[in-house]
């Protein structure tokens, strides 16, 4: 048995010292090394995961959507408050880069050189990371409609995450989003929601509800309200059963100033809102639920909140004489995240413009893929204040019939290929803000597109 075990730590060592080389050379070569160094690792020692020295917390966040914000956002603010982390942070969230972020979190020898580790983990391998690294949080954000090509269903999803083996991992979870509020009851937990607020509504404003009858009976669930998809607090007249109580509550958001009113138990916060959607604001409860049951207080959580932005990467917003220009991911060949993002512009006041650059820069499967398309809400953009639609990319003329049938009228339409070109076709007079839509791939070409869009604005073409 000795044997056995030294031969492992010597496949172990050696399977390190590999990754680490893998990692540095590709760093000296300009490479962001996120994937093949973990790929390295786990080929040559496929329990590289379980060898690795833990840190004394492990946070683990999968979900269908919000990981990446989430999990960077916890990284950020546990940096803040002075805690040495690893993070998989441009979103590498398999086997192989979660690998990659763990190699960099320990020495040579095997000695955890950080206080904590954040990974985000893809929801079809939780099941495999959580157990391995030997989670301390699991954060699941939610389970909603995704790529269907991908996930199916949420059902499937859900399926997938049920399936994680760590009982002992305190589970933070969303109370208003029910496919993943129930999963592993075994687990102990700790829910955050958003009471009830002003708009919100007892019909679903989104086409999509894939929650609509009760979990335990079978009965259709009845809304008390809901905010998107099946987003929000749910009861059945039948059995009884009804959303989880939340141990963190969103009482007020104050959108003008940026403000949130938090209770968690007898206890009232009020907390500095990094961004007014309330897809982000979910992610922000998640981030504050997990810091507080590290031990973290309501001051030191504050005071990281009020120094913290959400990643660049996400969501961006400047000022151009005058006008708000905002750059924001939004998720294509995903329905759901696309018709939020499209609600949450048209709630915003003022005269908008939105520039719609959501092409997968994958175009060996783009015609598999604008099914997603035509279950998305485009009837969001037919609004009376979005005053221009641009639509750029491979894809655009898609994007214009599919807009067209939403009934937003032809004459506020631009449709053009060439995103640079199409943004010397936005009007500068009268628009209050400028919104640029883009894609988890295309983001080093969105950084372009917002210096196009400074210079129109600023008359400089």
């Amino acid at each position: 048995m000795c044997e056995v075990w030294e031969a492992m730590n010597l496949r172990f060592l050696f399977a390190m010292a590999v990754s680490k080389c893998v990692y540095y050379g590709m760093r000296l070569l300009g490479r962001q090394a996120s994937y093949l160094p973990g790929w390295f690792a786990v080929k040559l020692c496929p329990d590289y995961l379980r060898h690795i020295r833990k840190a004394e917390t492990v946070i683990c966040v999968t979900g269908t959507d919000g990981k990446t914000t989430t999990a960077n956002l916890l990284s950020d603010l546990l940096t803040a408050n002075g805690r040495k982390v690893a993070n998989n942070r441009i979103g590498s969230n398999t086997e192989f880069g979660i690998a990659t972020a763990m190699t960099c979190s320990v020495t040579l020898g095997n000695r955890c050189r950080v206080d904590a580790v954040v990974l985000e983990v893809d929801e079809h391998y939780a099941r495999i990371v959580c157990p391995k690294v030997r989670s301390d949080y699991i954060v699941i954000t939610n389970v909603l409609r995704d790529s269907l090509q991908r996930n199916a269903h949420p059902e499937y999803v859900a399926g997938k995450l049920s399936q994680i083996d760590c009982p002992h991992a305190k589970l933070i979870l969303n109370a208003d989003e029910l496919c993943s509020a129930l999963l592993l009851p075994e687990n102990p937990r700790v829910y955050y929601a958003i009471a009830r607020q002003e708009g919100d509504g007892v019909i679903p404003p989104n086409r999509v509800n894939d929650c609509p009858d009760c979990p335990r009976c079978g009965a259709a669930l009845d809304y008390d309200y809901v905010r998107y998809a099946h987003v929000g607090h749910v009861h059945c007249e039948k059995c009884g059963f009804a959303s989880p109580a939340a141990d963190w509550l969103a009482e007020g958001l104050d959108t003008k100033n940026r403000r949130l009113t938090l209770r968690h138990g007898d206890r009232v916060y009020d907390l500095p809102m990094l961004h007014d959607s309330v897809f982000n604001i979910y992610n922000e409860l998640a981030a504050v639920a997990v810091l507080y049951e590290m031990g973290l207080s309501a001051d030191a959580i504050r005071a990281a909140l009020e120094a913290t932005a959400l990643t660049k990467t996400r969501l961006t917003e400047v000022q151009v004489g005058g006008v708000t220009v905002v750059s924001m991911m939004a998720k294509s060949n995903n329905s759901l995240p696309v018709s939020m993002v499209f609600d949450y512009i048209r709630k915003k006041p003022g005269k908008k413009a939105v520039i719609l650059a959501l092409d997968d820069l994958d175009e060996s499967k783009s015609s598999e893929r604008i099914g997603w398309i035509y279950d998305t809400d485009y009837a969001f953009l037919n609004d009376e204040n979005i005053v221009q639609i641009i639509a750029t990319g491979v894809r655009c003329w898609d994007h214009e019939v599919r807009l067209l049938l939403a009934g937003v009228p032809r004459e506020k339409l631009v449709c053009m290929q060439d995103e640079l070109a199409a943004i010397e076709q936005l009007h500068r007079s009268g628009t209050e803000s400028v919104y640029l839509l883009h894609d988890m791939s295309s983001y080093s070409r969105s950084v372009a597109a917002l210096e196009k869009i400074r210079k129109v604005l600023e008359g400089a073409l």
